[in-house]
């Protein structure tokens, strides 16, 4: 137990590692991928083998924390503010399911300690949201100027980013089979975009590089010259990745800027090759704030 007033929960997706003491906990997610079960807690070191595995064209399930693993998670400490942020309950279970846990905390303890927060976003932009909490959870003393700067890192990050192929985005339901076919026949790379928990098609490319430009062409368009944090993602595209930073760095006002190989949480449904970055206006506006 911690004596800490405050407490930040999020999943394995969020590529945090659990530090009690700093008032972060992590509950873990379950993917298989050919029969082989990785848990993303926030550790990187067997993404490699992952994508080894999906690259050889093997099939992958997620599975959903169960409601005991998010009460687990809230009973570790005793803070009188919790905040449990999710992605999109749209697109996974996990919001509702983090909502039945707090529901059963509270009828347990006969108050309610834990708000869960969906971010909205996923992938780096659910990282970077997670990232930027913990970070304040240092700097803010008052809990509800904490939960209030989360809220407003959620309505503010956007995401971009370029598949390789739609076939693993099509196995979720959301991309009609026939054109994720019709997109791998004619080589074509989507880039997206996903801010205010709507996502759209922002342009399609032939080529990773051709990606990366216009990935690096929107960045300016949309960013603009304002300080930014930002988080470059990949899955299993390490080189692709490295690209895209420099042309990012040059392009807009990063404060911080990070590299984030995608958790297999993620990457079972955008599959290798995938590239992108998250980008938050820096809090407090200017550098060292």
């Amino acid at each position: 137990m911690t004596g800490r007033d405050r407490l930040l929960v999020v999943d394995g997706g969020a590529a945090l590692k659990d530090d009690l003491e700093r008032g972060v906990v992590v509950v873990p997610h379950r993917v298989s991928v050919g029969g082989t079960e990785f848990v993303d807690d926030g550790s990187t070191e067997r993404y490699q083998e992952f994508y080894t595995l999906l690259r050889g064209g093997a099939t992958t399930a997620t599975g959903t924390p169960s409601p005991a693993a998010y009460l687990e998670a809230f009973r570790r400490s005793e803070a009188t503010t919790v905040l449990c942020l999710t992605i999109p309950e749209r697109w996974s279970a996990m919001n509702s399911t983090a909502n039945m846990a707090a529901d059963i905390l509270a009828n347990e303890e006969g108050r309610r300690r834990v708000t869960v927060i969906d971010t909205g976003t996923a992938a780096a932009g659910f990282s970077l949201v997670a990232w930027c909490a913990a970070g304040l959870l240092e700097s803010i003393d008052d809990s509800n100027a904490w939960e209030l700067a989360v809220r407003t890192a959620c309505a503010q990050v956007k995401v971009y980013g370029a598949l390789a192929t739609l076939t693993y985005v099509a196995r979720t339901g959301r991309v009609p089979t026939l054109i994720a076919g019709i997109s791998n026949t004619l080589k074509v790379r989507p880039v997206f975009r996903l801010a205010g928990g709507d996502t759209g098609r922002v342009g399609l490319a032939r080529t990773a590089s051709g990606a990366i430009r216009q990935l690096e062409t929107v960045a300016a368009k949309e960013l603009g010259p304002d300080p930014q944090w930002v988080m470059i993602f990949h899955a299993d595209a390490p080189e692709e990745a490295a690209e895209l930073a420099e042309r990012i760095t040059r392009t807009v006002h990063p404060v911080r800027c990070e590299n984030l190989p995608l958790s297999p949480m993620f990457g079972a449904h955008t599959g290798p090759g995938t590239i992108g970055f998250a980008a938050l206006p820096w809090p407090g506006g200017q550098p060292g704030d």
